[in-house]
């Protein structure tokens, strides 16, 4: 455990320095900066005496970080991290520290479900901190600093038993972000991508956000909260305009698409972009649910929108959701389910475990129906693919509906219709932050609830999983 606590005083250290952003916004509207310097502070503090007291011993540094150090130490900083966020919260929910932490975590797991009312007297350091959080969630905190720390080049001077444990250190943590595979060049190239891909996408969407006629400080923020397939807004009435709801419905598309995707693109494979099979399945889902809604209303700018934002988990609304016809809030529900890539920043199942199971169908049928001894290779996209992985697949996929039930029976018992409650844990759980009830008056234990099954879905299950098996074993 000492050599995860030793990363997590890294992330503490690097994340204290993104307090620049929103304190140079408070600078600039003559805002107060002491919640955000505190935050940095305390964010120093802890990561110095992570650093200090945690140490990995000889032995320790020789076995490196294992894959489930890599989840758990993931786990771990998508908690201690939003739970000193919420500092810079607190003021604006009159001290209440369970619904800051909401706010932070919401922001942190890129959900987008929000306590405010009303962000007309919100501070706009604050509400571009919270932005922020969703850019810094969006790719994953171990990424940014996997990102930072190779820049920093660590390694460089290591033995060469350090250097292949540090590797192997780094895959576990590039893993634990959901990369299942390095892009060419070796990993830390990888990382290096992943990073420059999320920051030049970044740099476009504000360029054609102001392009579009948006503010600039709305052109950041907005940017923030749609690459990362966050959900977050800086104004009481959303945008009407239809090009900038064009430029943010790209972005959302952008960001729900796997970055080794987008890595091919940027190296001019355009017959491998243009042919990858998830993204592919990704737009046919996405068109058929389209399709089936707009049988039920001919408002084509609601239904794309809508269902865009749905699908890639971010979590824009530009109608009331329950004002919807029901076959609508359905197809919306399976889109917040379904959600996007693999390695990307939406939420969800994921787009690729949905196909693979609906693959497996087939041939299920066709194993049970042929002789015992038979062999019949399961193939996916043309290749032959390993039965455990299918297992995997199951038990996420049965854990997912299993905490979806749970959530949903929990809300229905404290009063809320059976609509109201699954909608609101399948938002929470898929990090999509759509809402059909104000949150605000919510009872503190609801509120937690959602909070862990925005954990659960930014998380995917698993690592929170570890992490408490750890805790009690």
């Amino acid at each position: 455990m000492k050599t995860l606590f030793y990363y997590l005083g890294y992330l503490l250290i690097i994340s204290a320095f993104f307090r620049i952003v929103p304190i140079v916004t408070a600078l600039i509207y003559d805002e107060p900066v002491m919640s955000f310097f505190l935050a940095a502070f305390l964010s120093l503090a802890l990561g110095g005496v992570l650093l200090w007291t945690s140490r990995p011993k000889e032995d320790d540094r020789e076995k490196g970080l294992t894959l489930s150090h890599g989840l758990m130490l993931a786990a771990v900083s998508f908690i201690v991290l939003p739970l000193i966020s919420a500092l810079s919260f607190l003021s604006s929910f009159d001290y209440s520290y369970i619904d800051a932490v909401f706010e932070s975590i919401s922001g942190f797991t890129t959900t987008g479900l929000t306590l405010y009312d009303s962000l007309e007297y919100i501070p706009k350091s604050l509400l571009m901190w919270r932005a922020m959080t969703q850019w810094i969630g969006g790719i994953g905190i171990v990424m940014v600093f996997l990102f930072i720390f190779s820049r920093l080049h660590a390694h460089d001077y290591m033995h060469i038993s350090e250097a292949e444990t540090s590797a192997q250190s780094t895959m576990a943590l590039y893993k634990s972000q959901g990369f299942t595979e390095k892009m060419e060049g070796g990993l830390k190239k990888s990382v290096t991508n992943v990073m420059l891909i999320y920051i030049g996408y970044s740099v476009i969407g504000i360029i054609l956000l102001l392009i579009v006629g948006l503010p600039v400080y709305d052109a950041i923020a907005m940017t923030f909260t749609s690459l990362s397939t966050g959900g977050f807004s800086v104004n009481d009435v959303f945008y009407s305009n239809g090009w900038q709801l064009a430029i943010l419905s790209l972005l959302m598309l952008i960001g729900s698409i796997s970055f080794l995707t987008h890595n091919k693109l940027l190296q001019r494979q355009w017959k491998k972009f243009f042919f990858a099979f998830e993204k592919n399945v990704f737009f046919v889902f996405l068109i058929l649910i389209i399709l089936v809604t707009l049988t039920v209303t001919t408002d084509i700018r609601l239904v794309l929108f809508q269902l865009i934002s749905a699908f890639t988990t971010t979590g824009y609304s530009i109608s009331k959701i329950a004002m919807l016809p029901q076959l609508f809030i359905m197809m919306i529900m399976a889109g917040m389910m379904m959600g996007g890539s693999i390695a990307s920043t939406a939420g969800g199942i994921k787009v690729f475990r949905i196909y693979y199971l609906l693959r497996a169908i087939p041939w299920s049928i066709k194993k049970l129906a042929s002789p015992p001894h038979s062999v019949i290779p399961l193939k996916i996209h043309g290749a032959q693919t390993d039965e455990a992985k299918l297992v995997n697949i199951g038990v996420f996929v049965f854990l997912y509906f299993l905490i979806l039930f749970a959530g949903t029976v929990i809300f229905m018992i404290f009063g809320h219709s059976f609509l109201n409650a699954s909608f609101q844990i399948v938002s929470a759980l898929g990090t999509v932050g759509l809402q059909t009830m104000e949150l605000a008056s919510l009872n503190p234990f609801l509120k937690f609830v959602l909070i862990i099954a925005m954990l659960f879905g930014r998380l995917e299950i698993f690592p929170v999983l570890i992490l408490i098996r750890k805790i009690f074993k």
